[in-house]
């Protein structure tokens, strides 16, 4: 029989990632879903948008699921998730950075995406977190 070793829980900060990643890709998942539903609405269809809103819904679901295959793979401690976390809220600051330079009349909600951004790349390369991944990733290769 062999004997299963215990595998040390993610720090709190992980957690609290894996927790948005989670929400975030369920919510990405939900509104592609009524993205694609809106293509039946009357004006959609006047204005010929249906194709175009199809499309935008099927990429939220996308994205959706690699946030939640993304979270999943950070409370294993993989370092490809980590890494592709991090590239998700730096793409995502960024477009906050090009929104508010394009409208800046009311940046308070790009303001809190570029925050979450940095606290989330914070949270995974920082502390506890960054030696929890360190450690996981030479327990693997041992």
């Amino acid at each position: 029989m062999q004997r299963r070793t215990e595998r040390p829980k993610p720090p709190t900060p992980v957690v609290v990632v894996v927790v948005l990643a989670y929400g975030l890709g369920i919510l990405d998942i939900v509104a592609g879903l009524v993205l694609i539903l809106l293509r039946y609405d009357t004006e959609v269809r006047a204005t010929g948008n249906a194709f175009t809103i199809t499309w935008w819904g099927a990429g939220m679901i996308i994205a959706g699921l690699f946030a939640i295959a993304v979270a999943s793979g950070l409370t294993r401690a993989r370092r490809d998730a980590r890494v592709l976390a991090t590239i998700a809220a730096g793409v995502s600051a960024i477009i906050a950075v090009v929104d508010i330079a394009l409208d800046p009349a009311y940046p308070w909600f790009q303001l809190a995406v570029i925050v979450v951004a940095v606290l989330v790349i914070l949270a995974l390369w920082t502390g506890r977190s960054g030696r929890f991944f360190r450690d996981r990733s030479r327990a693997r290769r041992a």
